[in-house]
């Protein structure tokens, strides 16, 4: 999984690129959870690309344009448009299920 900037997101955005973020801290516990299991879901051939952001990175994007509250935070984007928010740990069956809709 590719760790993406800010400016990367906004740019995917705007070309209504379709991918998954996953939203994440490295202070946080389920974070790493929900990494492994992007991971494994990954290999079952994913119908997206699936991103990493550190909300530390950049909190104002994160928490003003992004409308994180909690971590881990998965978005869904779909033509550039969040289709999908699921917060904290998502079992591997279920990340498939959405992200393959």
């Amino acid at each position: 999984m590719e760790l993406i900037t800010s400016s990367q997101i906004k740019e995917k955005i705007q070309n209504k690129e379709s991918f998954v973020i996953d939203m994440f801290a490295t202070w946080c516990g389920p974070c790493k959870t929900l990494m492994a299991n992007l991971e494994m879901a990954q290999k079952s051939s994913l119908s997206v690309p699936v991103y990493k952001f550190d909300i530390d990175s950049d909190k104002e994007f994160a928490v003003s344009e992004m409308g994180i509250r909690s971590v881990p935070t998965l978005k869904i984007f779909k033509g550039g448009e969040v289709a999908v928010t699921k917060v904290g740990v998502v079992p591997v069956n279920e990340l498939i299920t959405l992200i393959n809709g």
